[in-house]
């Protein structure tokens, strides 16, 4: 197979096709992953297209870095059909940290492929890594607790309940929002004395993720009232978390998609930080402009870790692979183990 040189472009290597075939090299990961690859690497080459850089060969770690710091991803403006045939245009706006790593992510294994597939001689990553950015995503726990008591007694939205648990459940979870929104009824196990939802991760792996206490009863209120009053009574779904978006005619409505669940975390957390910066004379509400789901996930862990749970408790709870993703969230050093609901930063007294 021809090794590239770096600064000559290969006529044979269209970046088109060079992607296809990292997707079908990827094809054991689940579909919003393999989707996640393809919308990330599309928007890197439209990227390399504006540098006039023509060939993968060519990239350099600079042009990484100016792909990850620039205006670009920010400003890119998304154009498709809808479903009546017309031209739609969506700005997708500020990017949050989280979602620039994932996209280096993906950047990332889809170089390593074309070093192993020896398409060129070494990756032009630079040494920086995503997890650079990962400490400054985190909430602290005095914002966690701003967060749940603003839902608790202020939030005005339609849906306050089911908003507490998507919340809640992103936080004392640690769930990814594709894990979040995937959540049927029946993966639900409230019977036993340990309550806990089984839980599709990455790659179609599952697991059992135990309930805390401090969550149940939002979770019972939610199921037996908002979401008995969305579904209505000629409704059903399977999903914990519905929207009544594109239901079919026989009423079966769909889970929520992501973007809603982005929106619904979003405008609480920056509104319940803000105000209380506001009530209290406080400043610098501006630094929660890019708050995301993810940072509840990433706050949990944390929080755990520094509250005494071992690493490998940590990484089990997060669903992560590997501890070494953990160690990104937390820290490398162990301690020991103490219990979620009796430590938590959010526990019952």
């Amino acid at each position: 197979m021809t090794t590239l040189t770096r600064g000559k472009a290969e006529p044979n290597l269209f970046m088109e096709k060079i992607i296809d075939e990292f997707l079908i090299y990827k094809d054991d990961h689940n579909n919003n992953t393999r989707t996640s690859y393809s919308t990330d690497l599309i928007l890197f080459i439209k990227y390399l297209k504006l540098k006039k850089i023509n060939c993968f060969s060519m990239v350099e770690p600079r042009d990484i870095e100016d792909f990850y710091t620039s205006d670009f991803l920010n400003n890119y403006e998304r154009v498709w059909k809808n479903k009546n045939g017309n031209i739609t245009k969506k700005r997708l706006g500020q990017r949050s940290s989280s979602s620039k790593n994932r996209i280096i992510s993906t950047l990332s294994s889809f170089f390593k492929y074309l070093v192993f597939k020896e398409k060129l001689p070494y990756s032009p990553i630079p040494k920086r890594s995503a997890s650079n950015d990962i400490k400054s995503q985190s909430l602290g726990t005095n914002e966690i607790k701003i967060i749940l008591n603003y839902i608790k007694t202020q939030n005005q939205s339609k849906w306050p309940t089911r908003d507490r648990l998507i919340i809640e459940t992103l936080y004392y979870c640690g769930l990814r929002v594709s894990e979040l929104i995937k959540i049927r009824m029946v993966d639900l196990k409230l019977q036993n004395s340990n309550p806990y939802i089984i839980i599709q991760g990455k790659g179609n792996k599952f697991r059992d993720q135990p309930i805390p206490s401090v969550m149940i009863d939002t979770l019972l209120d939610y199921i037996n009232g908002e979401r008995k009053t969305i579904i209505g009574e000629r409704g059903t779904s399977e999903f914990l978390f519905i929207s009544k978006y594109g239901a079919s005619k026989k009423r079966i409505y769909k889970h929520l998609a992501r973007q809603q669940i982005n929106e619904i975390v979003t405008k609480i957390s920056i509104n319940s930080l803000s105000e209380y910066n506001l009530s209290n004379k406080k400043s610098g509400t501006t630094k929660y402009k890019q708050i995301s789901p993810h940072m509840f996930r990433h706050a949990i862990g944390t929080h755990l870790h520094k509250s005494g749970i071992d690493i490998i408790r940590v990484r089990d709870h997060l669903g992560h692979s590997s501890v070494s993703t953990t160690s990104r969230y937390v820290g490398k050093e162990k301690k020991k183990m103490v219990i979620l609901d009796k430590y938590g930063p959010l526990s019952k007294k």
